[in-house]
């Protein structure tokens, strides 16, 4: 959407806001920091002129593109219209209040504070402007200006429940936990039962050493909401977490009893069961717990991700996968089931079947990357690179500005020879990379595409972006010098690189290759020929052996290199299309 263009729902909703801001309402608020200019510095806060009507109608409208900006998250420019506003019509709290805001969000609370302070002073029964100017003061550290500032709100703008939470907490940050209970009791006794103060005094009593006042106050909600058993489960873990077996156990036990099928009660008492040692009953209130149809948690999951450490039990590995297997009965839509026992498969080495559940769990939730990558690895590891390309595209669609995904597909597009394709998507990845070493490997796929397309000079170029980075990247050094040789051209550095490459690895027999034929080609014969001799002792790739068959012919050894054309020939690999023309006529062809 044009930022500039306002549709008339959007300009309706603005008008509201700038009405209701003129008439001294508030607005939500977000972070973000912005450089402060020369024109901030000069405006000031306190207007003693008045307004003219053409002025006032001049401050409504720019107010509303104020806001819209703000709206926006352009708080620099939200903040310039306002600062006019605030030359136009100095004494209008609203514009006061939402130019405080906007420097809030700039993290200039200094200056925030100043225009909140004018704004509470042109309407001091306004509780938002208190608020704010609170607001600012804790994130000033200025916590008792802070503690004032809501007490006079309280007296001025009458009782406010958030107030009142809002002194407790600042007490909490002054380190007077007493104090901040004091208060977070006045509000309850005004505004009844709030299970979110409940639970913030239980923490504070637990921290002061005080379980019982933390469970009284677990009591507390039960009798105020005895349907919810949500708040039982709570005081449950209070026990066992303070080592209150047995009391949590006789609270638990009668839930159960009145509703025997929820899940959650019985994970919490599958957790006595194996804090006392009862291995068989804690996996049995399992096997319900997970087949339960109440929606599985993080702590759920916890317990199955346990089970995957234990494959070299075959006890515990049968149970996770039968825990899992009751988990996927129950909850056939929880994509998250799914993944896990993908997971198992990997830890037992299954990973086709790994990776079925994985796409099964994708079809539910594709939003999940780690999974995607999960399963391009898999695809990877079994050298299915079809694979590779489909299920890299399909999570492009989903996440499109993560890089890897490109160089997925791009390498999978060039090792199946659809070269204009994997050009595109390597171009495309290459723009939006910044991971340094992934933007090397682009490059360096991006060499070997243009090499394919037959565009040398791109290709050479690509090298070299990644040779003046990484200069002794092998790979790149490898197929560079090949191809060099491959084209006659610059053989003094195509022969200077692969005798790096077998500096670095001695007996790695692509690299062996690439520098005997280096040398081959520059007519090097004797040389090529013992490069090459170890490289054919170490492999029985079709290219090397017929490479060495070649040095063979040209150092005057016809016969062996016939029947090292003939063992390149029996490899089936990939091999020059004049083979068989050598074999027949026992002669080299180019």
């Amino acid at each position: 959407m044009n930022r500039n263009l306002l549709n008339i729902r959007t300009f309706l909703i603005l008008l509201i806001l700038s009405v209701f801001a003129f008439d001294n309402v508030a607005l939500a608020q977000k972070k973000k920091k912005k450089r402060k200019s020369k024109k901030e510095k000069d405006t000031p806060v306190v207007s003693i002129e008045e307004p003219s009507k053409k002025d006032l109608r001049k401050s409504e409208e720019l107010f509303i593109y104020a806001v819209n900006e703000y709206l926006l998250e352009e708080y620099q420019q939200s903040l310039e219209l306002l600062l006019k506003c605030n030359e136009l019509n100095g004494k209008n709290d609203g514009v006061k209040y939402q130019t405080a805001l906007c420097y809030q969000k700039l993290e200039n609370y200094q200056r925030s504070q100043q225009f909140a302070k004018r704004a509470l002073e042109l309407d001091p029964t306004n509780k938002y402007y208190y608020k704010l100017v609170a607001q600012n003061f804790e994130i000033l550290g200025l916590y008792k200006d802070a503690l004032q500032v809501l007490e006079d709100q309280i007296t001025k703008t009458g009782d406010d429940e958030e107030a009142f939470f809002q002194i407790a907490m600042l007490y909490l940050q002054m380190g007077a936990p007493r104090k901040a209970i004091e208060y977070f009791d006045i509000g309850e006794e005004k505004y009844g039962i709030n299970d979110i103060i409940v639970r913030q005094k239980q923490r504070i009593y637990i921290r002061l050493g005080d379980l019982d006042a933390a469970l009284l106050e677990g009591d507390k909600l039960i009798k105020a909401y005895p349907e919810d058993l949500s708040f039982k489960y709570s005081q449950v873990r209070l026990l066992l977490g303070n080592n209150k077996t047995d009391d949590a156990r006789e609270m638990l036990e009668p839930i159960l009893k009145d509703y025997p099928n929820e899940g959650e009660g019985h994970f919490l008492l599958a957790s006595i069961y194996r804090n006392q040692g009862e291995s068989e009953k804690y996996y049995e209130e399992l096997k319900i717990a997970f087949g339960s149809d109440d929606p599985l948690t993080d702590e759920s999951f916890n317990i199955l991700t346990g089970y995957l450490q234990f494959t070299y039990n075959e006890k515990k590995r049968k149970e996770g996968e039968e825990l899992i297997k009751i988990a996927l009965e129950a909850h056939p839509n929880d994509d998250r089931v799914f993944a896990i026992y993908g997971d198992f498969q990997v830890s037992i080495k299954k990973y086709a079947e790994a990776r079925s559940y994985y796409m099964r769990s994708l079809t539910i939730n594709p939003d999940n990357f780690k999974l995607w990558q999960q399963v391009l690895s898999i695809d990877w590891e079994l050298q299915e690179t079809d694979s590779v390309e489909v299920h890299s595209d399909l999570a492009i669609e989903y996440f499109p500005n993560q890089a890897i995904l490109y160089f997925y597909s791009g390498s999978s597009k060039l090792f199946l020879e659809e070269y204009e394709e994997a050009e595109a998507m390597l171009s495309q990845g290459l723009q939006i990379v910044v991971d340094p070493s992934l933007k090397i490997q682009f490059n360096a796929q991006l060499g070997d595409t243009y090499y394919k397309l037959d565009d040398f000079e791109k290709s050479f170029k690509k090298y070299e972006e990644v040779l003046k980075v990484d200069p002794i990247n092998l790979y790149v050094l490898n197929n560079y010098s090949y191809f060099l040789s491959l084209r006659k051209e610059n053989l003094d550095k195509a022969e200077e690189m692969s005798h790096e490459l077998i500096l670095a690895e001695p007996e790695n027999d692509t690299y062996l290759d690439t520098y005997g034929w280096v040398l081959f080609v520059r007519e090097k014969y004797e040389e090529a020929e013992k490069v090459l001799e170890k490289a054919a002792t170490i492999t029985k790739n079709g290219t090397v052996l017929e490479h060495y068959g070649d040095v063979l012919f040209k150092v005057g050894k016809v016969e062996k290199a016939l029947e090292y054309w003939k063992k390149a020939k029996d490899t089936g690999d990939e091999v020059t299309e004049v083979l068989d023309k050598k074999i027949d006529q026992k002669k080299y062809f180019e």
